[in-house]
């Protein structure tokens, strides 16, 4: 049998429907997009064009990863995330559309405090960065829309400090940084804010972001294979009621943060009034819920009044 694109394709995505793929079709022809070095449109430009042996074996095993259930974005190494493409690894997190509203967030407080003072020097911290998709979006963003103004060449600076408890992580999070040339704005550091030990206690930033791990005990355990199985649980578990973290989050950044200076958080869909609450206990001011697109909430936005 001679293998085309488009016979390729179809018994592809026939054989990822039947193991439990929610999106076969897309996931076979991202799969063959990159085997091919292919945009997906070209598959259907090109869709009698047979595949040659390598190209057949390449695109077999990548099929039957993803039958066992591993995410597409590991597979093909790579995920895009707010018009980036950041290298992943099972190491790190996947990035997700909805965090892109982090960046959102940030990157428009990042634009009020310079209408205020057009020579601000602003410190960031990224509290568990992962990959560093949201610090290197961030770092981006600002080259591309604040460099280009001149502010940062007379006086306005960024420096983003991003932390991660992994060293696997950081290392997948500084090839990004080299990838984006977001070097010299973004600090890549092992360090844990739950361990006083591993930071300086006179660091002080102006926004604090986070997307911690925020799955509990009775989510997590409904969770898909592809996510249960193959995306790190550090990432992932907030311990039992999935708050934990947003508790120390609450305290660390409290004591951590610059008068006035704000924390962004990303929250699972159901935490909205229980993470507002919790900040709120802890002394944070004009605490409010954000919704996604879908209208779920999704990230919570405080200030530090002291």
């Amino acid at each position: 049998m001679i293998w085309t694109l488009m016979s390729a394709l179809q018994w592809s995505a026939d054989f990822l429907k039947i193991k439990g793929s929610e999106t076969p079709r897309v996931d076979a022809e991202w799969l063959l997009s990159s085997v091919l070095g292919f945009q997906r449109v070209e598959l259907y430009t090109n869709f009698d064009r047979p595949l040659n042996d390598v190209e057949r074996e390449k695109y077999r095993n990548f099929i039957r990863r993803r039958a066992l259930g591993e995410p597409v974005a590991y597979i093909l190494g790579e995920k895009a995330f707010a018009g980036l493409d950041f290298q992943v690894s099972p190491s790190v997190l996947i990035p997700r559309p909805e965090t892109e509203l982090l960046v959102e967030h940030v990157t428009r407080a990042i634009q009020s405090a310079l209408s205020e003072d057009p020579n601000r020097k602003i410190r960031i911290l990224d509290a568990g960065t992962g990959s560093g998709c949201v610090a290197i979006s961030v770092a981006k963003w600002w080259l591309e829309k604040v460099v280009p103004t001149g502010q940062a060449s007379s006086g306005a600076s960024l420096l983003v400090d991003a932390w991660d408890v992994s060293d696997d992580a950081l290392a997948v999070a500084a090839t990004n940084s080299r990838r984006h040339g977001t070097g010299d704005l973004v600090r890549f550091i092992k360090s844990d804010m739950l361990d006083p030990d591993s930071y300086s206690k006179e660091d002080s930033w102006d926004f604090i972001v986070s997307n911690p791990p925020y799955i509990g005990d009775e989510e997590f355990s409904q969770l898909s294979p592809g996510v249960k199985d193959f995306e790190p649980r550090l990432a992932l578990w907030g311990y039992p009621d999935g708050l934990y973290f947003y508790q120390q989050l609450a305290q660390f950044a409290r004591r951590s943060m610059a008068e006035q200076g704000k924390l962004f958080l990303e929250i699972g869909f159901q935490q909205g009034d229980s993470v507002k609450r919790l900040l709120e206990s802890n002394g944070w001011a004009s605490v409010r819920v954000e919704l996604d697109y879908a209208r779920h909430p999704r990230n919570v936005i405080a200030v530090n009044p002291r």
